[in-house]
């Protein structure tokens, strides 16, 4: 057998694939697809992911749900596609009479169709249509945003106030060595560094000690010179007081001259020498005399001079006093300077504070109004979600009432637990639902009526995704033993799950108008449903007596 195909009916459409054998357990590449009947094979007309993408568009298979669900909400990333529905469709072997199991995903591939199987089944139910899987995705979004932004506000607010008690430190640290009056309070952080700022820069000029010792020096030296000057001013007036003093004392000791000359007969001898004499002493008075008369221009502006000498000698002294009283205390003011530079330190790390990011209000505000708004559909998703839950519910329960095989838990309450995705039963006055329902055959059973409960719910909603078939493994499988022989009430069992699927099918084409397809693989023998008038079970084919669904001539071969 060099290739094997599928016929079937989607969407009103008749669609064949065909596939090449696998070589040496290779899959082959090489497949056939036609929209009618199967065509006799030669070589492939399309690729495989071409015909995904034909599948994936008759199952409503969109862009709209083809994407990686669980991104945005940080889960882990799934990409749908339509195989992934076909979860709801295969009731195998494996989990058909599984206390714990009712979905197949290790048949599928367990870790990828575990991770989407609850998100899956909420779509399918009717909870979840894709506008409200967006409005959730994009809630998480906004939540993460808005995360982010609280954080950010958080750690802004920490920042500022390490900020704010450092400047504070350093203002108390300051005002505890007299660098800063212990009453002089700071309105804003600003005002508090520009003081401290200013603390450094005096300080700084202070102890810079090489520079004190050489403005000392130079002081001194401007001092000595102009201390010349003004040495040379006071000796000029010094010298020219005293001159003034000479001449008047010059001219009283010639006053009596003047007497002498008018009286010289009465008191002298009248001789020519005498009289030469007093002539010359009396010219001697005359010209002193008249050089006291006059003003004397002095050639300097003495006093002028002098003061503003004293004032600038003043000065100086001040300041190398203050200098010097400097260095008398050069050690206390040592410490003084390290304490400085330790505030110095701090100082320039308080400038080099990183600069916070502020918080973009305007998002927020948008981000806080649309969070608003997106919640309240998923509060009104709740209200589906209850109402879709209901209805799944009470098609379980009108399949499982039908049965005859447990009459210890009719009119139970049945409910899918979606977070365990198990079905639980709840007898009638019970508080709680029971952990175990008892024997495997009752598992079947509740297997059967998830999936019959399943679809006919999907049917009810028009849900789009699943197909309208189930593929169902050994019903008979809790009654039979090793050597294939049924207990003693398992053939009446086997018979009530039997009228079940007939009733259903029976139920969708007759009630619902619809179509529905089993495919079942049974050991049991045909005669219990063409006995028993099961009108929709049809036998294809029986696998007895060497005869398999690969015929063993091919097999052989």
């Amino acid at each position: 057998m060099k290739w094997f195909g599928i016929r079937f009916t989607i969407n009103d459409k008749e669609v064949s694939i065909t596939r090449k054998t696998p070589e040496k357990g290779a899959p082959s590449a090489e497949v056939i697809f036609n929209a009618g009947p199967l065509i006799e094979p030669s070589s492939g007309n399309t690729t495989i992911e071409e015909i995904k993408a034909f599948l994936d568009n008759e199952f409503s298979i969109n862009d709209s749900i083809r994407f990686t669900h669980g991104k945005e909400s940080g889960q882990v990333s799934v990409y749908i596609s339509y195989r992934h529905f076909l979860l709801f469709n295969a009731l195998t072997e494996n989990i058909i009479g599984s206390q714990e199991t009712y979905f197949d995903t290790t048949f599928f591939g367990k870790t990828e169709y575990e991770k989407a199987l609850s998100h899956i089944f909420d779509m399918i139910i009717g909870i979840n249509d894709m506008d409200n899987v967006k409005t959730i995705e994009r809630l998480n979004g906004i939540n993460k945003d808005l995360q982010k932004i609280e954080s950010q506000e958080r750690s802004n607010q920490k920042k500022t106030l390490a900020y704010n008690e450092r400047v504070l430190n350093l203002i108390d640290k300051c005002k505890k060595n007299n660098l800063i009056d212990y009453d002089h309070f700071f309105e804003t952080n600003e005002e508090a560094l520009a003081e401290i700022k200013n603390v450094i820069g005096d300080t700084q000029k202070a102890a810079n000690n090489p520079n004190l010792f050489t403005e000392i020096n130079a002081l001194i030296k401007k001092r000595y010179s102009i201390q010349g000057q003004y040495n040379a001013i006071t000796q000029y007036q010094r010298e020219y007081d005293q001159y003034r003093r000479n001449l008047n004392k010059s001219a009283d000791s010639l006053q009596p001259i003047t007497y002498l000359n008018e009286h010289l007969s009465e008191q002298l001898v009248d001789s020519y020498e005498t009289r030469l004499f007093l002539n010359s002493l009396e010219t001697s008075l005359s010209q002193i005399r008249s050089t006291l008369s006059r003003k004397v221009t002095e050639p300097v502006k003495v006093d002028g001079d002098a003061k503003d000498l004293r004032r600038q000698i003043k000065a100086i002294d001040d300041r190398i006093n203050q200098l010097k009283a400097i260095q008398k205390n050069y050690l206390s003011e040592g410490q003084r300077f390290m304490i400085v530079g330790e505030i110095k330190n701090a100082y320039e790390q308080l400038l080099k504070q990183e600069v916070l990011k502020p918080i973009d209000s305007v998002k927020l505000n948008q981000l806080v109004d649309l969070k608003g708004q997106l919640e309240k559909q998923p509060k009104e998703n709740a209200e589906i979600k209850r109402n879709m839950q209901s209805l799944l519910n009470e098609s379980i329960e009108r399949n499982f009432n039908q049965l005859k095989s447990i009459p210890t838990y009719k009119n139970s309450t049945l409910d899918f637990n979606t977070d365990k995705m198990i079905l639980q039963l709840r007898p009638p006055g019970d508080l709680f639902f029971l952990e175990n329902v008892g024997s495997k055959s009752n598992y079947m059973f509740m297997h059967l009526c998830l999936f019959l409960g399943l679809h006919e719910h999907m049917i009810n909603i028009q849900q789009k995704h699943v197909p309208q078939f189930l593929f169902i493994d050994q019903p008979s499988i809790p009654y039979y033993t090793g050597d294939n022989k049924k207990g003693n009430n398992d053939e009446a069992k086997l018979l009530d799950a039997f009228t079940l699927l007939n009733s259903f099918v029976d139920n969708i084409i007759k009630t619902k108008q619809d179509s529905f397809q089993i495919f079942m693989v049974e050991h049991a023998s045909k005669d219990l449903w063409i006995e028993n008038n099961l009108s929709y079970f049809h036998t294809v084919d029986e696998f007895i007596n060497g005869k398999g669904l690969v015929p063993d001539n091919i097999y052989n071969n």
